[in-house]
């Protein structure tokens, strides 16, 4: 236990010791410390609470005690001190989890959530109680309200009642659900009830937005002749104003078109839909998201096939290592930029002058690292699929191979609702990397040391 708060600690002070003059920002850090209206209240409250600069103090300490108590619970369940620190080492081995802990943005917070939940649900594995999913069931809610990626982890716990029915009386599996789902309502209801307030009735979200990108990026029948106004000028953008990007986006190879495709969503998101914002000058902000996500929504159910492709293309990309570097895509992805100039919307897309030159070098280790990735991914699959199995199984699985598959589940179900909802960047998936990682080892180890059956008793 000892080698795990030591191992914590010096993580701790590490982060503190290294950390910069002040707090790195981007432009999702304004939205935080501004209280945007489209952004989920946890956060923002954080900061109010420690301001910018106590953030990056605060932030790494939050995440070095939920990182000891998931080692702890490591050493206590498998009574092996090896297991929990190699459990951290993955989890603090990514340099770009250092620098969340130095930034304004929800990533650290998040992660800190994650762990705790990690923690608790080990302990769950275990010694299934409902008090004990009270707790998991509020970290859960709190993490919705710092990310909506969180309710990812809302089905997740009724999977891990479901896979400890085997220790359940049948009158107690009910009340296991409500523990489940009640504290994670009231949570999140808090944020519910107080962003009206806080943003003065205009509360809103991101979900119109990214619904509008999706459907600017999916070839779709035409819309039926619409009485409203709006509703058809929006449709006449979706299907005309949109289209070149579309054409686009064919007529690239499979792999450059993922870049690509990361790229516009983002653009659709922000600059390149601001003339169909412009239909809407009267609306406030909360008033155009609504307007863009009811069109978007109509137009992704005339063709859900193409909707599904673009969620695997994003799903697979959250995946992918410096896609811009890699070996096998650099130069050829270089050379059809270079040939397709101008692009369509390239300089709101791509921040791009004409003349100016977009290239990328290859840097050959970025190979390796999505190979360790790739099996990452397909590993932690095998495991999330293995608990899905354990779900119908007559005999529970060992207690440490159902915590991996938990924890796989939690990798690959807010994977799959962040790609669902948002493009596929890969700081999305660093936000998951605890649980990626965590499920490995664990999941591992539990393969290597499960006990042998014992040799059949002769006749």
């Amino acid at each position: 236990m000892v080698i795990v708060y030591a191992l914590s600690a010096a993580y701790v002070l590490y982060c503190l010791a290294t950390n910069p003059a002040g707090p790195i920002t981007t432009p999702d850090s304004i939205r935080y410390l501004e209280v945007w209206a489209n952004y989920p209240l946890g956060y923002p409250l954080f900061l109010k609470i420690f301001g910018a600069r106590g953030a990056i103090i605060a932030q790494p300490v939050i995440f070095g005690a939920a990182l000891a108590l998931l080692g702890r619970e490591l050493v206590r369940r498998t009574r092996s001190t090896l297991i929990a620190a190699m459990a951290i080492v993955a989890v603090v081995a990514l340099p770009q989890v250092r620098e969340f802990h130095a930034s304004i943005l929800s990533e650290s917070l998040f992660l800190s959530l994650g762990l705790f939940f990690l923690a608790l649900a080990l302990r769950f594995t275990y010694l299934p109680t409902w008090h004990l999913m009270v707790p998991i069931a509020a970290i859960a809610g709190a993490s919705a309200t710092i990310r909506r990626t969180g309710f990812a982890l809302l089905p997740l716990m009724l999977i891990m009642v479901l896979l400890e029915r085997h220790r359940l009386k049948a009158s107690q599996t009910a009340f296991f659900f409500v523990a489940a789902v009640a504290p994670f309502f009231v949570v999140y209801g808090v944020e519910m009830v107080a962003a009206p307030i806080v943003h003065h009735g205009h509360a809103s979200s991101l979900s119109g937005r990214h619904l509008f990108a999706k459907a600017a990026l999916i070839d779709a029948p035409g819309a039926p002749a619409d009485a409203a106004d709006l509703r058809a000028q929006l449709n006449h953008h979706l299907e005309e104003d949109y289209a070149p990007i579309r054409a686009f986006l064919v007529s690239a190879p499979p792999d450059i078109r993922a870049v690509l495709s990361i790229y516009y969503e983002t653009c659709l998101q922000g600059g390149c839909v601001d003339r169909s914002r412009a239909l809407m000058p009267d609306l406030d902000e909360a008033g155009q998201t609504r307007a863009l996500g009811s069109v978007a929504l109509a137009r992704i159910a005339r063709a859900p096939g193409a909707f599904v492709g673009l969620w695997a293309r994003n799903y697979l990309s959250l995946w992918a290592v410096d896609r811009l570097h890699h070996p096998d895509r650099a130069e050829r992805l270089t050379a059809f930029i270079a040939a397709h100039r101008p692009m369509p919307f390239e300089r709101l897309a791509f921040s791009l002058e004409p003349g100016q030159p977009f290239a990328f070098d290859p840097i050959p280790r970025v190979r390796y690292l999505q190979w360790a990735v790739t099996a990452l991914a397909i590993w932690t699959a095998v495991l999330a699929l293995a608990g899905i199995v354990a779900i119908f199984r007559p005999h529970r699985f060992p207690p440490l191979l159902v915590f991996a598959s938990v924890s796989a589940l939690m990798a690959h179900g807010g994977l799959l609702l962040t790609s669902l909802l948002a493009a596929g960047f890969s700081r999305f998936t660093l936000g998951l990397w605890p649980a990626i990682v965590v499920a490995a080892v664990c999941g591992l180890w539990a393969v290597m040391t499960r006990p042998s059956p014992p040799p059949a008793t002769p006749r």
